[in-house]
């Protein structure tokens, strides 16, 4: 394996310092970086400097190179500054330098004017490659993302077939170092759910329940789709030259230049992460990027296609409520599970490609699932949790205390703040003990009451001014049949009373509560 790093010098991105243009800025720091990878101190470094190679000479002047550097002043890109590292230690590093340098550009169809020279004075051997802003031609050398893995691969090649022990060595120490990793992240973790740092049965979207409830999550969604529909979204933001509109996003810059995987990337990155995500407008316009290179891939593909059918497709499509990918039709209707899946099978290198608008539908409808199901979880969780640990105390009282364990609920139990929630469960039980059973309510009293009000109402409506006589005849006959009403109501609370009386008379309880019986006990 084989660490690459990239990087050029160009005069257009170069501000103007002392007064000086940005291609004489560009061409000092080209001669710098040459001057300092030849003389940076270290044991290797020999009396002079270190010695350059290049393709076919293993000693080359540094005064003929530093000349050649000067006559790139016009071009474009002035060099590109390559570090190649790799993970074992070739025994000839010129050889596997040129090996390289010859399969990238015969991949990319130049001929390379390029010369490197070793470091060997730290505990990473690398090589740090010069190539210049053209060619041996006259044509400009250009070097993006994906000629790095196209650099690996041929490295990896040469070291495969001159060094394989080593090679097989150092991918089965790879292999270990990352496998000694992973286990220590997860003893980590198990270690930080013993503490209770880390839940590992809440799902991230219950945290998010409780901080934005799904209710109001929803309205705010249906809020948002009534807007849409209704025209009332902001119109979009004037549009600017591709190399200056930009977006900020996952902590780097991104504009039209970055290619469609990355993008595709970005957008998959910031529906995988909510806390990273980035304003409506700046993602529209991310979306906007991503349609229209995609319509300029289909347009190379179907050159031959009519004007009019070139047109339709430049057309937005209408937004639909469902989608048909690999034969099966997928709308907001469709389970968790499914949307789930298809998520993950979109993602595999060898899918159909689909296409953004109904990528970003099936992630919307998606997230929405996924809410929906965890809303209210935790209150759920919290009842099965008190009606389990009801029937755990209940078992206990049995005369065979017989119980059943259940090993998930057993370790759900240990987690600490679990058993926070089961000791707030346990007080409200204990409070719903003391809470008597019985009707502790007076009701004679309360239809006493009733009664007594309906009569005071009866006075007031008798004595209003200006009320007919016949009304208040009906009056007079109502409030004597509430009065006779009172009567009987009070005679039974009185036969109540005395009932309670011979009750507890009979059963002794009116005797003194603090007197010994005839065995010294109370």
């Amino acid at each position: 394996m084989i660490v690459v790093r990239h990087s050029y010098i160009s005069a257009r991105r170069q501000p103007r310092i002392g007064g000086k243009p940005p291609g004489v800025v560009a061409m000092g720091k080209a001669l710098a970086h040459v001057k300092y990878i030849q003389h940076r101190p270290g044991e290797d470094r020999e009396k002079g400097g270190r010695e350059f190679f290049g393709e076919g000479d293993d000693e080359l002047s540094a005064r003929r190179l530093r000349k050649a550097v000067k006559e790139m002043a016009n071009a474009k890109v002035v060099v590109h500054k390559v570090t190649l590292a790799p993970e074992i230690n070739p025994a000839d590093k010129k050889a596997f330098t040129r090996e390289v340098m010859k399969e990238l550009g015969s991949e990319k169809g130049l001929d390379l004017n390029w010369f490197a020279v070793e470091h060997n004075n730290t505990d990473h051997h690398h090589i740090h490659v010069v190539i210049l802003g053209k060619d041996k031609n006259g044509r400009d050398v250009h070097i993006d993302k994906r000629d790095y893995d196209k650099i690996k691969e041929y490295g990896d090649r040469h070291l495969e077939r001159v060094h394989p022990l080593e090679m097989e060595r150092a991918r089965a120490d790879r292999e270990k170092k990352e496998h000694d990793r992973l286990q220590a992240r997860k003893v980590e973790r198990d270690m930080r759910k013993i503490q209770g740092l880390e839940l590992p049965w809440m799902h991230k979207q219950i945290i998010r329940e409780q901080l934005e409830p799904y209710s109001k999550w929803k309205e705010q969604q249906l809020a948002k789709e009534r807007a849409k529909s209704d025209g009332k979204d902001k119109a979009p933001a004037e549009e600017k030259p591709y190399f200056q509109d930009t977006i900020e996003a996952a902590g780097k810059e991104w504009s039209k230049r970055n290619t469609l995987g990355e993008l595709k990337e970005l957008n998959k990155h910031l529906w995988d992460n909510y806390d990273e995500r980035i304003d409506v407008q700046e993602y529209k316009k991310l979306v906007a990027w991503i349609k229209e290179k995609e319509r300029f891939g289909e347009k190379n593909r179907d050159e031959g296609a009519k004007e009019k059918g070139q047109d339709e497709a430049k057309k937005p499509a209408k937004e639909k409520d469902h989608f048909v990918y690999e034969g099966n039709k997928y709308s907001k209707l469709s389970f968790y599970d499914e949307l789930a899946s298809l998520n993950s099978r979109v993602h595999d290198k060898d899918a159909p490609r689909m296409p953004i608008e109904n990528y970003q539908q099936m992630r919307t409808w998606l997230e929405d699932a996924d809410r929906s199901r965890w809303s209210g979880v935790l209150e759920r969780q919290m009842e099965a949790s008190k009606k389990q640990f009801g029937k755990e105390g209940a078992a206990k009282t049995m005369p065979d205390n017989f119980r059943m364990v259940n090993p998930l609920q057993d370790a759900v139990m240990r987690n600490p703040v679990v058993g926070m929630f089961m000791a707030g469960a346990s007080v409200a039980n204990e409070l719903v003990k003391w809470i008597p059973l019985t009707d502790q309510r007076d009701r004679l009293k309360e239809g006493r009451d009733a009664l007594e009000a309906a009569k005071l109402d009866k006075h007031q409506e008798h004595n209003q001014p200006g009320r007919p006589e016949e009304r208040k005849a009906q009056d007079r006959e109502t409030i004597e049949k509430l009065d006779k009403a009172i009567d009987e109501n009070q005679a039974t609370r009185d036969k109540s009373k005395d009932d309670k009386k011979k009750k507890k008379k009979d059963r002794g309880d009116d005797e003194d509560p603090f007197t010994f019986d005839p065995w010294g006990r109370y």
